[in-house]
């Protein structure tokens, strides 16, 4: 009788420290989602620059994302682009426009890209600027999920907007933006790759990218902060969603890549881009800016990023 007892103690002890353990592991669980969106995202709502402020021509562009979140951005035609035939068709000789579609980084937002957009509008590119839900004038609030939907709306707009060729639309992205444009890249090679084999019926019209162009871009999450030494947020990520893994899309994307990356990046290290360079599995180049670091590519090394990226669209022709 005394044995039976003391095994019926242990079993509730046992079961109590059970029952403890479960309710703290729910409990960091339901922390981490709740913590996730605020500790991942920083949106920028005012505008430090507009380009009416900036002279440059432009377009107001709201978009509904098949969520059905309202998203804004700028469309900055270029300077002196080539027209194109109702048909969408170009005839021979005739220069088609690239169009970029960029996406920001992440405590960003669109008029902080106006260096840019009068470098793409000069050398006679098209120019979509995003901004991501909660970020500027969009609704809504940011997740990861979410911008994924907020850049598919926008590469789905360029695919049947008036004036833009659909085959030489180029995603570009910095930092977070960096893994919308790989999800982008990697579904429009899927949807592409099925429609040739026909695993998937019709693949919704899903535009395929001419080119990827990614800045200061990092593997994934979990990577970024193991190699920043951020145990305790890698520690609570394991319990979130968020992941942001461009490795595990990268070997999907059959378009041209440019990665540009500052090689002192104190935020996205250099060795994060270089891992994604060696994981494209076609045409690549890397940029490597020497002494760049994550958030003064442009303020200090603006000719030495652009020459890159001029010369990787020229090279698309």
């Amino acid at each position: 009788m005394a044995w039976g007892a003391v095994a019926s103690s242990a079993v509730r002890t046992v079961l109590a420290a059970g029952g403890v353990i479960v309710a703290v592991v729910l409990a960091i669980k339901i922390a981490a989602l709740v913590l996730e969106p605020r500790l991942t995202f920083y949106p920028v709502r005012d505008y430090f620059e507009t380009p009416a402020a900036a002279g440059l021509a432009f377009e107001d562009v709201v978009l509904r994302t098949r969520d059905g979140v309202s998203v804004h951005g700028w469309f900055v035609p270029a300077a002196t682009a080539s027209p194109i035939p109702a048909d969408r068709t170009a005839p021979a000789g005739l220069r088609r426009p690239i169009t970029l579609l960029f996406f920001h980084g992440n405590a960003e937002n669109i008029g902080g890209c106006l260096d840019l957009a009068a470098r793409a509008r000069a050398a006679g590119f098209n120019l979509l600027l995003l901004d991501y839900r909660g970020y500027g004038e969009s609704q809504g609030r940011p997740t990861e999920q979410g911008i994924y939907r907020d850049g598919e709306a926008a590469l789905d707009h360029l695919g049947s907007r008036a004036g833009v060729d659909p085959d030489r639309i180029v995603v570009w992205g910095r930092s977070i933006g960096a893994a919308v444009a790989v999800h982008l890249a990697a579904r429009g090679a899927e949807a592409t790759g099925a429609a040739r084999d026909g695993s998937a019926g019709d693949p919704g019209g899903v535009p395929r990218v001419a080119g990827l162009i990614l800045e200061s871009p990092f593997t994934s999450v979990p990577d970024l902060l193991r190699q920043g030494g951020h145990v305790a947020l890698l520690t609570l990520s394991r319990f979130g969603t968020y992941r942001f893994d461009s490795a595990a899309r990268m070997g999907r994307v059959e378009a041209p890549v440019l990665i540009v990356h500052g090689t002192d990046d104190e935020i996205a290290p250099f060795e994060l881009g270089r891992r994604l360079y060696d994981m494209a599995p076609g045409r690549k180049e890397l940029a490597a800016i020497r002494g760049g670091g994550h958030n003064d590519l442009w303020a200090l090394h603006e000719d030495e990023v652009w020459d890159a990226v001029r010369r990787f669209l020229e090279s698309l022709d």
